[in-house]
């Protein structure tokens, strides 16, 4: 391995580090006021920001309808998965949330499987079924003590389903960024072509998704009369889930030379790793066996899918 192919490595995991700060901040925000929607918030007014400077403005006179009709459809998934994710860190600890985040590759692999006939693998598949299992594990964690009577247990086990219900629908709603993307860098803009809408649109559709992000998780914040305890948690928290975002994605763009493959396997198991290490080592989760299970099969689900 050359010296610059192991320096691109470091710089995947880096941007693994960078990634796993946005799921900290918010179990840091859990006790200060500061929510979800606060720190997507934060990291939408970023993203403007940082794509607006670069967007050719007469570009939006010429995206099609469907373009705007997708890029507010991720803003919805987002705010969705940003409300559910206050519910879960509620109900259990960071670990199987930020996991069960961190899938959003394979609902991408249905959803090319379905609408572009792109084949699944065996190892496909596999991460299929391992991400269910990581779902499974992180659903026990959903239960903090154990039930005395018949009565608890049943209660138990539904919280347990409960939990597991909410995990899948934040990965969904977590997920329809990624599949919008999937869709607009696959769907050529011109019959036989190969400009895809995402090449030819790229600052655009990412301003006007971060806009719109900054701007509906502020108002919903606003509507559910959300206030941080302290403004300038809110100030710091944002600065470093937005910062940890940006900074991810332009060292996941730098490592752009090294295989797909070994490159979203890396930055995806660290960005797991990330966040899990941290909240045993500065909040105290506790290691039982769900939550080996959850980071273990999730873990190898990232493995599979990038195989």
């Amino acid at each position: 391995m050359s010296g610059s192919s192991f320096g691109l490595i470091l710089l995947a995991g880096l941007s693994g580090i960078c990634l796993s700060l946005i799921g900290i901040s918010f179990r840091i925000g859990q006790n200060r006021g500061v929510i979800p929607l606060h720190i997507s918030m934060c990291m939408g007014l970023a993203g403007t920001i940082f794509f607006g400077v670069q967007v050719n403005w007469a570009d939006f006179g010429e995206l099609p309808t469907f373009v705007w009709i997708l890029a507010f459809l991720t803003t919805a998934g987002q705010i969705g998965a940003m409300h559910l994710v206050r519910i879960c860190l509620g109900m259990g600890p960071l670990s199987p949330l930020w996991s069960a985040m961190n899938l959003t590759f394979l609902p991408v692999i249905l959803y090319s499987a379905m609408v572009f006939s792109e084949k699944i693998t065996i190892t496909g598949y596999a991460a299929l079924l391992a991400a269910v299992i990581c779902v499974f594990f992180a659903s026990q964690t959903g239960s903090t003590h154990p039930p005395e009577d018949e009565a608890g247990r049943k209660r138990s086990l539904r919280v347990k389903a409960i939990y597991g219900i909410l995990l899948l629908l934040v990965l969904i709603g977590n997920s329809i960024v990624f599949v919008v993307l999937k869709d607009l860098g696959t769907r050529v803009i011109e019959s036989g072509g190969d400009t895809t809408y995402l090449m030819k649109y790229l600052a655009p559709i990412y301003f006007l998704m971060y806009i719109s992000l900054a701007v509906f998780s502020g108002f919903t914040a606003w509507i559910q009369k959300a206030v941080p305890n302290r403004y300038t948690d809110l100030i710091w928290l944002g600065v470093m889930a937005a910062g940890g975002s940006i900074s991810g994605l332009l060292l996941i763009k730098t490592c752009m030379t090294l295989p797909a493959g070994l490159l979203f396997t890396i930055n995806g198991m660290i960005t797991i790793l990330g966040g899990v290490i941290a909240s045993v080592i500065f909040f105290g989760e506790s290691m039982k066996l769900s939550w080996w299970g959850t980071v273990g099969f999730g873990l190898l689900a990232v493995l599979l899918a990038n195989l």
